[in-house]
């Protein structure tokens, strides 16, 4: 989800808690910015620290003079992310920016929202590209959610629609022909039984005048 082209500014917000960006490629992106403020703990700042760690799959131990670096197994990284997690119960209202952040980042990633800050969740977010039906929103929805059939599905099917465009060059017409019939292919794999996603198949299929099995 980052801009195609560099950057003409970023500006924070007022209260420092998101960033906006403009590119040169017509877009603007706003962003969470995670910053610490007098309301934070010393304790929230020491999860921060092993969060950070678990993510990393790695602890930083001392030994004397020496500072090593130790792998953490599967179980110890379950063990810190359950322990940040049974520190932030409340409502994200109730939390700072910075527990708002811990607290996202081990929740499930199928139902948190798309972002720290959002109130929007992934599903209703996943839902809005489908409805948009944009190339590039379908494709950034494939970054968050890559084993969602009716995503894959849908993004198959727009790229059909652009293989078809008499504008298109050649070879990009091409590629996106390739890529529709892979996409819609992999969809029904994902989701076998799911009406919309082999309708979606069929109309690639009867568009791109497909030979099938």
């Amino acid at each position: 989800m980052k801009h195609e082209d560099g950057l003409n500014s970023a500006q924070f917000s007022p209260d420092g808690q998101r960033v906006v960006t403009a590119s040169r490629d017509k877009t603007a992106r706003l962003w969470d910015a995670m910053t610490v403020t007098h309301k934070d703990t010393r304790e929230d700042i020491l999860l921060f620290a092993e969060l950070a760690e678990a993510t990393g799959g790695v602890a930083l131990e001392t030994d004397g003079q020496a500072e090593n670096l130790k792998s953490l197994t599967p179980e110890q990284v379950k063990t810190s992310r359950e322990n940040i997690a049974a520190n932030f119960l409340v409502p994200p209202s109730k939390l700072t920016a910075l527990q708002r952040f811990l607290k996202w980042s081990v929740a499930d990633r199928r139902s948190r929202t798309i972002s720290p800050l959002s109130q929007v969740t992934v599903s209703e977010w996943l839902e809005n590209r489908i409805k948009e039906g944009t190339v590039e929103g379908l494709r950034a929805a494939i970054q968050v959610d890559p084993s969602n059939a009716r995503v894959t599905a849908h993004l198959g099917r727009r790229l059909a629609d652009y293989a078809l465009k008499q504008d298109s060059d050649p070879d990009e017409a091409r590629r996106a022909r390739g890529e529709a019939d892979c996409l819609t292919r992999r969809a029904l794999k994902l989701a076998p039984d799911n009406d919309e996603v082999r309708k979606l198949r069929d109309e690639v299929i009867k568009l791109l005048e497909l030979k099938t099995n």
